[in-house]
């Protein structure tokens, strides 16, 4: 990465830290809140999927939207909604707390707080655009790698800060105010610093945008059904994603379940993730990816991530279970920059921030359906639900093998 490359990347950088943050910072601490509240696994589940639902429907508006107008004035209004999000999360420490349609008020301000910030959440999709349009070739691929590093750093901040800012005698308003902090200054960066990546001549401006189109997130994908690349990366993000996202799910579940431990502790087992997603994506996928190339290196991802989700069948004690975090971590590194480079390098400039809402759609949409979906199947079958979870992994392999030799034309 050059001086200038650097320079543009810093605060599209502190973004995704934000977002991952915003993600992470409340794993260890949501199941508590809604404990807090008298509210059931049920409610726990929606306000999961309430994030990713939103943001499933929101990221391709956001691609358009960047195509047809730029990058940073899309990141900006995104950026500053992320901040107003966590302003309504607070809001619920001081609502009394009683029923309403059957539900705590302060749950439903708390949903309505993931609802706004799930909307919002779409500009990961411009932010992975932005990045498409600073890069090229290998460098594509090491430029998401630094970024999926940042969004390590995230992970082993993040539980950390929910954990211990949730344990003092404020609770969870701790951990509000700590991420509402963090927003800000990433708007200020934003706002300040972020160069604008799509030049005029490269922006799409006879792009239509019609609201209840960019929301059918099927009828936009259609736009790619001749590009057998795009396509087929589609469908595997679409599979392995809803397996990571009934792991993710589930695992604090069976760490405070089978192991008894507190938001604190699953705070400090998160680190594990976030150390080794730092070192996989600094050292070891731009590595892979140089020396066996790119599809190899996802396919290998993929085999990582499957046989690491179906190990927690075996029901893995405390220190087997970090080291089966550090792999289903490996699992997703090795996949995820090399499927954007895939994706982004299959399409023309003014296509990126659409393919990349769509692809992001396609993980909020996976998200979102897996945390009811999961969380039944786990009340069900215990570890078992692990070996189902691993094996939506491997469905696209039976119908689409390895996917086409070459990109699409």
């Amino acid at each position: 990465m050059d001086k200038q490359q650097r320079k543009r990347f810093i605060p599209v950088a502190f973004l995704t830290f934000v977002n991952t943050i915003g993600f992470t910072v409340l794993i260890p601490v949501l199941p508590f809140i809604v404990d807090q509240y008298g509210e059931s696994a049920f409610t726990y589940g929606l306000l999961l999927s309430a994030y990713a639902l939103f943001q499933f429907f929101a990221a391709p508006l956001f691609g358009s939207l960047s195509d047809k107008y730029g990058r940073r004035p899309t990141l900006i209004v995104s950026q500053a909604g992320t901040l107003l999000s966590w302003m309504i999360f607070g809001m619920a420490y001081f609502v009394p707390n009683f029923q309403v349609w059957g539900y705590s008020l302060p749950i439903l301000v708390i949903l309505l707080s993931r609802i706004v910030d799930g909307v919002t959440g779409g500009n990961v999709s411009v932010a992975q655009a932005y990045m498409a349009d600073i890069t090229s070739g290998q460098d594509r691929v090491k430029i998401y790698s630094y970024n999926g590093a940042v969004f390590g750093l995230g992970f082993i901040l993040g539980p950390v800060l929910g954990g211990y800012t949730s344990a003092t005698k404020y609770g969870y308003m701790g951990t509000v105010v700590v991420a509402g902090l963090i927003s800000l200054v990433t708007l200020f960066l934003i706002y300040h610093y972020l160069e604008e990546s799509l030049t005029e001549d490269k922006r799409d401006r006879h792009l239509d945008i019609h609201l209840m189109s960019e929301l059918n997130i099927f009828k936009k994908a259609k736009e790619f059904t001749g590009n057998a690349v795009v396509q087929g990366m589609f469908i595997r993000h679409a599979f392995f994603g809803f397996g990571f996202a009934c792991f993710t799910t589930t695992f604090t579940l069976y760490l405070k379940d089978f192991m008894g431990l507190m938001a604190p502790q699953i705070g400090l087992i998160l680190l594990v993730v976030g150390f080794s997603a730092v070192f996989n994506q600094i050292f070891v996928v731009p590595y892979m990816s140089r020396k066996y190339g790119q599809r190899f290196t996802f396919h290998v991802g993929q085999a990582v991530l499957f046989l690491s989700i179906a190990s927690v069948f075996f029901k893995p004690k405390l220190f087997l279970f970090a080291l089966l975090m550090f792999t289903v971590n490996l699992g997703m590194v090795l996949s995820m920059p090399t499927l954007k480079s895939i994706i982004t390098s299959a399409v023309s400039e003014k296509k990126q921030g659409r393919v990349t809402g769509i692809d992001e759609s396609i993980w909020a949409g996976a998200q979102g359906l897996s945390p009811i979906i999961a969380a039944f199947i786990y009340n069900e079958l215990f570890v078992s639900s692990y070996l189902i979870f691993a094996a939506f992994i491997l469905v696209p392999y039976f119908f689409l093998g390895f996917g086409p030799k070459r990109k699409a034309s």
